[in-house]
């Protein structure tokens, strides 16, 4: 915890440096879209926030989405440090991993905005906060209370992701699977 007040501290007494915190949500309910959040601090203060839905996808890819939109906007502060507080660590390593997997357009986005704003300034830095949604820790709880209390119906045209379609292709065969063996022909 001497760690967090430390970032505390210095977000809150540096203008160049910005923490912004992320959070995804994937409502269980088929018809409803997963939400991305970012809320952007600055000197103790809230600048802004961007809240999208991620259309239908996985956990992961949500985080992956709310991680990019933090990136994409906070690189457009004039600022030379971002923290970046997330509740999946395993996310935030694979928002720079420009390797096959099934977020990487996201991480081709972030690492070609990164890649400008570290050109040319060896005094810019990004970190990433691990902060699991169970300590509640202040400025990360306002990003988790934002995503999850955000319901967004889905429309008739998504445009889906693979893992989303595949994870309810899953759920499908699930489901027939567990009616034929339920009630098993006599």
């Amino acid at each position: 915890m001497s760690k967090s007040r430390d970032l505390l501290c210095l977000a809150s007494s540096d203008l160049l440096t910005l923490v912004v915190a992320t959070d995804a949500s994937v409502i269980p309910p088929r018809n409803m879209q997963a939400v991305s959040v970012a809320h952007f601090w600055r000197l103790r203060e809230q600048v802004s926030s961007s809240k999208v839905p991620a259309e239908w996808a996985i956990a992961l890819d949500a985080e992956l989405f709310a991680i990019q939109l933090s990136v994409v906007k906070a690189t457009s502060f004039n600022v030379k440090r971002i923290v970046i507080i997330t509740n999946s660590f395993t996310t935030a390593r694979r928002a720079v991993d420009a390797s096959v997997h099934s977020g990487q357009a996201h991480s081709l986005a972030i690492v070609q905005v990164l890649r400008g704003f570290f050109t040319n300034h060896p005094d810019h830095f990004i970190h990433f906060w691990d902060c699991p949604s169970k300590t509640q820790w202040s400025l990360h709880f306002l990003a988790h209370e934002d995503t999850t209390s955000t319901k967004i119906t889905a429309g008739r045209h998504l445009a889906t992701l693979l893992d989303a379609l595949r994870s309810k292709s899953a759920a499908t065969c699930f489901d027939i699977w567990r009616t034929s063996f339920a009630h098993p022909l006599s």
